[in-house]
């Protein structure tokens, strides 16, 4: 926080001073190594007002991920991007770094029950599967499309410079990453995907059939 602004004061500007900061430091180092005098400084709080609005500087971490976890799946306000596009946690690189951090470091479960950014990818499937509930099929296909995504917007820097991807390049494999995500998405051929090949499905029709009963 900026020596010159103005220190948060009350219950709402306190916490929401808190959760900001700890959204920012969750971005920039693993959560084992966010102590709560760096929240309080970061925040511009006295250090005890942790403890009394939060109980401990986990509980700040932890609800600082949801809120980040929320912002995405809200959308884009401009409706450029909205949590229904499959994995598009690339709009989020605050929530990316946040996850890879506490991933890397084996924290992940500490901080995180519920990830509403992986619910609305479930509930997106599932409706376009035409399920009634997530079965054990869509999971696995949501948790394949996430290690897709993830792993992509991880080393996209890493894999654009070792492979001399540049302009046209990159685009292509984003496209290309676009495709596979949505045969996951739909249950179509992800080998035809991976080679380019769009395959057109009808509107509400499911191309897997579901295991939910029913």
């Amino acid at each position: 926080m900026s020596r010159d602004a103005p220190k948060p004061r009350g219950a709402t500007e306190v916490r929401a001073a808190l959760l900001t900061a700890a959204g920012r430091l969750l971005g920039e180092r693993p959560p084992g190594m966010i102590s709560g005098r760096d929240l309080a400084d970061e925040a511009g709080v006295n250090y005890g007002l942790i403890h009394h609005y939060f109980g401990s500087k986990e509980s700040v971490l932890r609800e600082a991920l949801a809120v980040l976890a929320a912002s995405y799946a809200v959308g884009d306000p401009d409706g450029e991007w909205s949590a229904t596009d499959p994995f598009s946690m690339r709009h989020r690189p605050d929530y990316l770094r946040a996850l890879a951090f506490a991933s890397l470091t084996g924290q992940i479960a500490d901080l995180t029950s519920v990830n509403s950014v992986l619910e609305a990818s479930l509930a997106d499937v599932t409706r376009r599967r035409g399920a009634v509930e997530p079965d054990e099929e869509i999971r696995i296909d949501v948790g394949l499309g996430a290690v897709y995504h993830l792993g992509y917007c991880l080393f996209e820097e890493f894999l654009a410079e070792s492979l001399d991807l540049e302009g046209g390049d990159r685009e292509a494999v984003e496209e290309r990453l676009r495709l596979v995500l949505r045969a996951i998405v739909l249950g179509l051929d992800v080998g035809d995907a991976a080679r380019g090949v769009r395959a057109e499905v009808s509107p509400g029709v499911s191309t897997r059939p579901s295991s939910v009963p029913g």
